[in-house]
């Protein structure tokens, strides 16, 4: 196991970009050649169950606990039109929550990378997405289905 800590930071924008750099830059200089597949999950996380190699796919999510069985109309997508992770109407199926998702090492870097390319516009436009990386993540996983949800 191997724990990337993430300066704290005032702002969340600025913690979940920083995350976003850490990870990608990790991933290049170690995972890709170390691991066959990368888990992020945050350090506050309780599992209350055994978690095992069966969640493990080349790319996985984890449907929000707090929206399971709900219609997509009640999902917390961004709603901001101007926002990269902008969920256009009628659009998404499940809502992934942010603090566990993982896959391949490569499969993760790209989410990686995707997510934070589209937080760099949005914070060069000055737009702040609702829930942060996690509606980014929604999008990215709209046009990218996991393989395990």
């Amino acid at each position: 196991m191997v724990i990337l800590q993430v300066q704290s930071y005032a702002h969340w924008q600025d913690i979940t970009r920083h995350r976003m750099e850490v990870i990608s830059n990790f991933s290049q200089q170690h995972f890709l050649g170390e691991v066959d597949y990368l888990v992020c999950a945050d350090v506050d996380m309780k599992f209350n169950n055994r978690v095992g190699v069966e969640i493990l796919s080349s790319l996985f999510a984890t449907i929000h606990p707090g929206f399971c069985g709900f219609h997509r109309d009640t999902f917390a997508y961004e709603c901001q039109p101007q926002s990269q992770a902008h969920f256009p109407e009628g659009e998404g199926d499940f809502y992934y929550i942010g603090v566990l998702f993982g896959g391949s090492v490569l499969e993760v870097y790209r989410l990686i990378m995707a997510c934070h390319q589209v937080m760099m516009i949005d914070q060069a436009n000055h737009i702040e997405a609702l829930w942060h990386d996690e509606s980014h993540l929604n999008k990215y996983l709209l046009n990218h289905k996991p393989t395990l949800p």
